[in-house]
Order: structure tokens, then sequence, then C-alpha cells
């Protein structure tokens, strides 16, 4: 992360000392670095069409083919003024985020270019079609991912931006944006929200003026709500961009409708239930129970083996440990053992010991170097071998590939107003808290992460965590 400037105690002084650093503070070039990704995508959409204009049928002659391409290019066209009213265009995001409007724009396309080709008879140009439309978005994905990587050695890529926020919420917020590095905006000065609220409109229109062309992140807190919509209906009638993170709590994000009032009288947001979606319901745990069947089927032999290293130490296979599970029903969740026979005793023995293991062990219920854990427990645990039996757990419905963290039965009071949410789904054998630091997170955090979770669930999140998890396996992030 850049260098940053907390605020002074003089607002006025703050903007003066912002607009003094003038020099600092790169020009703005976003229209310049989001017109690569448009020629990016449209570079992607050429290679797509040459690769795929030899598979058509040999009997078209060139008009026929011409008029393909002129079909494909009008759909493309279509194409990317879809994912520009997405913002593709319009605003950086992270290249997670890219992905499902692509891959939606392109079935939409190869729908429309089948409908074409049924209506003007032409059935010789199915297979290259097919193949264009299918490839297009993992080329698109690609060129993207080096233009990206482009714009980043040249140091275009990260946007400066001035946080005003509350005091309070500083370190905070400098982090989220740290961890949110994808989307490309970074905090080079931050003020605090505070110093602002005591401005009249004039004085505040001319601190304004100050922060020149480098956009404003607003992210208030209740306090300072009012002096931070203050700013934004400046900012707004100047037509300048900006950002605004409001606060609001445990408000879920993913299943939000818009409704718009009469002019000047505002907007409304419809919140609703992300998990009431019985179909997705559905199709998750038929995908539950086909990867575990098919996992189980092929990951025997090895865990045959894992089962016999285990067994070498006089101990069981398998650890069973109660947990909470879907409406707090209570179950038994399977892990291949990795501890001692004895290992509360042995637990027990170092908290009593050693104070800064206790206080390690209070908030992330977890142990550096942990006494407990056998030698091949170790292995298992770095890969994480050890929850390979939670396959069954999932086969037999008691899991999901992907929820919340099993909760111990000690754990339920820990959790909170979170506790509802939680039990609402199914546990899962990965999860947010599995891509996102692991042992590295406190007690805390994976609680938010699966409140979060529960609160904003959907398939296409599950598929994501998936492939993140993955990802974590081979590249561990936070052990």
């Amino acid at each position: 992360m850049m260098a940053y400037q907390y605020g002074s105690d003089s607002a006025l002084n703050a903007g003066r000392e912002a607009k003094a650093g003038r020099f600092l503070r790169p020009a703005l070039r976003r229209t310049n670095v989001l017109r690569a990704f448009g020629l990016s995508d449209l570079l992607a959409f050429t290679l797509c069409l040459c690769i795929t204009m030899p598979l058509a049928s040999p009997q078209h002659d060139d008009l026929q083919m011409l008029r393909h391409a002129g079909a494909s290019l009008g759909l493309f066209g279509a194409v990317m003024l879809w994912l520009r009213s997405r913002g593709h265009y319009r605003a950086r995001q992270g290249l997670a985020n890219q992905i499902r409007p692509v891959l939606t724009a392109s079935l939409l396309a190869l729908l429309g270019a089948g409908t074409i080709h049924m209506m003007t008879g032409e059935p010789g140009l199915r297979i290259a079609t097919l193949v264009l439309w299918g490839a297009l978005p993992a080329m698109m994905m690609l060129l993207r991912f080096g233009t990206r990587a482009a714009l980043e050695a040249s140091g275009q890529w990260a946007q400066p931006v001035t946080l005003l926020t509350a005091a309070a919420q500083r370190a905070e917020q400098l982090s989220i944006l740290e961890r949110n590095a994808d989307h490309g905006l970074n905090a080079a000065t931050a003020v605090p929200l505070e110093s602002l609220q005591h401005l009249d409109d004039a004085a505040l229109a001319r601190w304004l003026d100050a922060l020149d062309d480098m956009p404003a992140f607003l992210a208030p807190d209740e306090a300072t709500q009012g002096v931070a919509n203050r700013i934004a209906s400046m900012l707004s009638a100047r037509g300048e961009c900006f950002y605004y993170q409001p606060s609001i709590g445990r408000i879920p994000t993913q299943n939000i409708d818009l409704i718009d009032y009469p002019p000047a009288d505002g907007f409304v947001f419809r919140i609703g239930d992300s998990l009431d979606r019985p179909l997705a319901q559905r199709a998750k745990r038929a995908f539950d129970l086909a990867a575990s069947a098919f996992a189980l089927l092929l990951l025997a032999p090895a865990m045959l083996a894992f089962a016999w290293a285990i067994r070498r130490d006089g101990g069981p296979a398998l650890f069973v440990q109660p947990r909470v599970g879907k409406d707090g029903q209570t179950f038994g969740c399977l892990k291949f053992r990795t501890m001692w026979v004895d290992a509360e005793d042995k637990l027990a023995s170092v908290l009593d010991q050693d104070p800064e293991r206790a206080a390690q062990w209070n908030t992330y219920k977890k142990l550096d170097n942990d006494p407990r854990i056998t030698g091949v427990g170790h292995w298992l645990r770095k890969f994480s071998l050890d929850e390979l039996p939670q396959l069954i757990n999932v086969f037999r419905g008691d899991m999901s590939l992907v929820g919340p963290r099993p909760m111990t039965l000690d754990q339920q009071a820990d959790y909170g107003l979170s506790l509802s949410a939680y039990v609402r789904m199914r546990p899962g054998i990965t999860g947010l808290w599995q891509v996102n630091g692991r042992n590295a997170t406190s007690f805390a955090e994976r609680a938010r992460l699966d409140d979060w979770y529960a609160r904003n669930w959907s398939l296409w999140r599950d598929a994501v965590i998936l492939v993140r998890t993955v990802r974590e396996i081979v590249i561990p992030s936070g052990r």
C-alpha cells in the first residue's frame, strides 16, 4: 500500500496539505486504463473468430462466411455493451468478479447465434459458432489477466483515493482496501470525517476543491453519516466520480433489489433471503452427493493408506467429534486422527504452564507447534488431508462441501447473534475461513466470515470458494 497521511487537527489545513502535495498524486487515467480492457476483449474475439473460421463447413462461400463473421461481430458488440452496463469498462474490478458476467454474456450470445443460424438455415456453421462462443470467455479472461499484469507493471492499475472515514475506523478501512487491492483502489491520503463536520457548505466545498483529481472514498460510521452524505451530495452535483461504502452492519448484499421511488423521493432496498432458493438448494445437495461419491471412490486407496499410517501409533484411525449441524442438530464429524490419544491432557498442561500460549489459544483456538499433534498428523494437516473422511459426512447429508466451519458444542455461545444464521446451513468441509487465512485468522474473524457466508450464499460463491480452496491447498497463504 502507498504511504498515506492522516488528517491534521484542522480540516482546512488538511485540504491545503493535500493541495500542496498534488505533485505526489498521479493523474487519473481511468478512461485509458479501462479502455485497455475493451481493446483486450476485442482482440480476444478477433483471435477466437480467426481460429474458428476454418472449422466452418468447406461448402460455404465467402459471402456466407462474411455474413457469419458480421453476425458474430454484431453479437459481440452486444456482449460488450452488456458488460459495460455491468461496469466492466467504467470501473476497476477484481478479476474474480468479472468471470461470471463474462460467462453469462457469452452464453446469451451463443443462444443468440444459434437462433440466427436456425432462422438463416446455415447448419454448417454450428461447430464454428459453438467453439467461438465456448472459447471466448477463456480467451477474454486470459487477455484481461495479461492486460491487468501489464497495467500493474507500468504502475497504472492502482488508483489513488482519499479515504474519508471515521477516526475509529481508520485502521480497519485501510486494511480493507489493502486486502481488496485486486479492485485497484489505493488509499493515498486518509482524513477523519469528524474533522469536517463543523465546516459549512462553502468551506466544505473549498476543502473538496483541494482534492483535485483524486476521487474520494467515503466510509462513514453512524456518527459521521451526516457529513458523508453532504460530501456525497456535493460530489454528485459536480459530476465527480467517488466511492461510497455505507455502514450497513450485517445486512446481506447478495439478494438485494433496488426500488426506485418517484424523483427526489429516493430509493428503497428490498433485502431478500439468500437461502430461500429451493431449486438452488436442491442443486447444491445434488452436487454434494455426486462429488462426494466420486471423491470417495477415487481417494479410497489413499485414505486406506493414511488410516494404516495413523494406526501405527496404537490409536484409532478416525476421530469422531460432536459438532453443531443444520437446525442446531448434533452430528459426529469425522476426521483422520492427527492428535495423540492423551491430547487434551497435553493441552491442559501447556496452557497451565505457558501464559503466552494460553493467550494464543484464547484468541485463535489454535496453537503453533501444537504438542497434541502426531508426526503423521502434522503432514496430514499441512495439506488438509485429515478432513477427507468428512466426505462421508457430506454423502450422508450431515455436511456440505462448502459451508460454515463445523463448530464444536462449546463454541455456540461464542457465535452470539451469528448462531441463528449459522444453523440454517449444513457446515462445510471448506468455506470462507479456509480461503481467507485459515489458522492465521482469529476465532472472531472466522465466526464473522461464517455469518457473512450464510447471509450471502449463492451457488456461484460456492464454486469460487471450491476453486480458491484448491489453490490454498497447493499454495497455502495462512497456517
